[in-house]
């Protein structure tokens, strides 16, 4: 009698110490939100940061031009001392149609590796970078500066150039094809003169 006496004195300790325990330690607690949060990246000034360049633009503009005048003057006989002028007439029309317009598509795909310049006080990057790639004696330069967000930078440490600000994207080619595309001073000269 004794020993069932302790038994379920001890099953009531057990109890209630478990019960007392659970309440005021739970396997969660906000001293341990850091561990479960994935921690921000922390940049500097130097940091390298791949951006994926894949731009597309299409632009179409057109004029419609259409003006006409008309004019017409209509004389009679002299008359008195002035009788001996004639009657006549002039009459004058002018039409004159315009139609233009231009087109341009441009698409650039490209990977570049730009360097944080500048750390803003809201916490932005500011990135630039240059890439210069040679073929055949065809060199083509892609310049990219702009300012992106730190949480729109990937885990693989890439952004896409639709995320950057302010994104300023150059692209320029040097080399023997190029020049060939570009016309020579004395096309220049006469389309600047008609």
């Amino acid at each position: 009698m004794r020993s069932r006496f302790i038994f379920l004195l001890t099953i009531l300790a057990i109890l209630f110490l478990s019960v007392f325990a659970s309440a005021s330690n739970s396997l969660w607690s906000d001293n341990f939100v850091d561990i479960y949060r994935e921690k921000e990246r922390e940049f500097e000034i130097g940091d390298i940061i791949t951006v994926i360049i894949e731009e597309n633009t299409a632009a179409v503009s057109s004029a419609n031009t259409s003006v006409s005048q008309g004019s017409s003057v209509n004389a009679g006989a002299g008359f008195g001392i002035f009788d001996f002028l004639r009657s006549f007439g002039f009459s004058y029309a002018d039409d004159d149609d315009a139609q233009g317009q231009t087109q341009r598509a441009g698409s650039i795909n490209a990977d570049i590796t730009t360097l944080v310049v500048d750390i803003l006080e809201n916490g932005n990057l500011q990135i630039e970078g240059t890439k210069k790639i040679k073929v055949n004696g065809e060199e083509q330069i892609i310049k990219l500066s702009g300012i992106v967000r730190r949480e729109d930078i990937t885990k693989e440490n890439t952004v896409p150039s639709w995320k950057i600000a302010n994104a300023s994207i150059e692209l320029e080619g040097k080399g023997f094809i190029t020049e060939k595309q570009r016309p020579n001073l004395f096309q220049r000269i006469l389309n600047w003169i008609f």
